[in-house]
C-alpha cells in the first residue's frame, strides 16, 4: 500500500508539473502573439512613412527636372532637406523570444514544428535589421549629404532649422537661389534621390514579406493553442 501511495503521489506531482508547464507555455505564446501584432503594426506604420518619402522624392525629381526649377526652389529646398532626414526604420519586438532563449524556456514549446516556425520568423527578423538594403539606404543618404552642397546654399538649409524643435523644418518663404544651374549637377542630385527612392521600395517589399510571415505565425499559434 505504501508503494502504491508513493507511486500515485509521484504521478500526481508529475502531472501537476506538466500542467503548470503547459500554462507557462500558453502564457509565453500569448505574449509572443502580442509581440507579433506589434511587429505587424510597426511594419504598417513604417510602410506609411516610406510611402510618404517616396512621394516626396517623386515631387522633388519632377520639380528639379522642370524647365525652370528656380521658380519652385522654396519647395525644392524643403524637400531636399527633409527627405534624407526622414526614415521609416523600426525595430522588431523580440522581448518574449529573447526571454524564452535567455531563461532556457524554449523547451516549454513541445512541438518541434511550432518551435521551428517561431525560430525561423525571428531569424528573418534579425536579418532584416542588417541586410543589404538598409546598409544601402545609409550609404545612399551619406553620398547624398556629400553632394548637396553642389546645388544648395547651406545658409538656407541652416535657416530652415531655426526652430526650437530640430525635427521641424521651415520651408523658405521666398524662392532662394541655387548654387549652380548646371544640368549635370541637377541630374546628379536627382539621381542620388532616385536611389533613395529605389532602396525604400526594396525595404518595403522585404518588410511586407515579413509582415505576411508574422500574420501566418499568429494564425498558426492561435489555432495550435486554441486562442482567440
Amino acid at each position: 500500500m505504501l508503494f502504491l501511495a508513493v507511486t500515485l503521489g509521484f504521478f500526481v506531482e508529475n502531472e501537476r508539473e506538466h500542467y503548470i508547464e503547459h500554462l507557462r507555455e500558453k502564457a509565453y505564446i500569448r505574449s509572443l502573439i502580442e509581440d507579433l501584432k506589434k511587429d505587424t503594426a510597426s511594419i504598417n506604420q513604417s510602410g506609411i512613412m516610406r510611402n510618404n518619402i517616396r512621394g516626396m522624392v517623386d515631387s522633388l525629381i519632377m520639380l528639379l527636372g522642370a524647365k525652370s526649377p528656380q521658380q519652385t526652389s522654396s519647395r525644392i529646398y524643403f524637400l531636399a532637406r527633409k527627405i534624407p532626414y526622414s526614415d521609416g526604420r523600426f525595430n522588431f519586438n523580440t522581448k518574449t523570444f529573447d526571454q524564452l532563449k535567455s531563461s532556457g524556456n524554449l523547451r516549454l514549446i513541445r512541438k518541434m514544428e511550432i518551435l521551428d516556425t517561431i525560430s525561423d520568423y525571428y531569424f528573418d527578423a534579425a536579418n532584416a535589421a542588417t541586410r543589404g538594403p538598409l546598409d544601402m539606404n545609409f550609404e545612399n543618404r551619406r553620398d547624398l549629404y556629400l553632394s548637396l552642397h553642389k546645388l544648395f546654399d547651406a545658409t538656407v538649409f541652416h535657416q530652415m532649422m531655426d526652430s526650437i524643435n530640430p525635427l521641424v523644418l521651415y520651408e523658405p518663404l521666398t524662392n532662394p537661389p541655387f548654387i549652380s544651374n548646371d544640368p549635370v549637377v541637377i541630374n546628379e542630385i536627382s539621381t542620388r534621390f532616385h536611389f533613395i527612392y529605389g532602396t525604400h521600395r526594396v525595404i518595403m517589399m522585404d518588410n511586407d514579406r515579413l509582415k505576411k510571415k508574422a500574420i501566418r505565425l499568429i494564425q498558426t499559434l492561435r489555432k495550435e493553442y486554441r486562442l482567440n
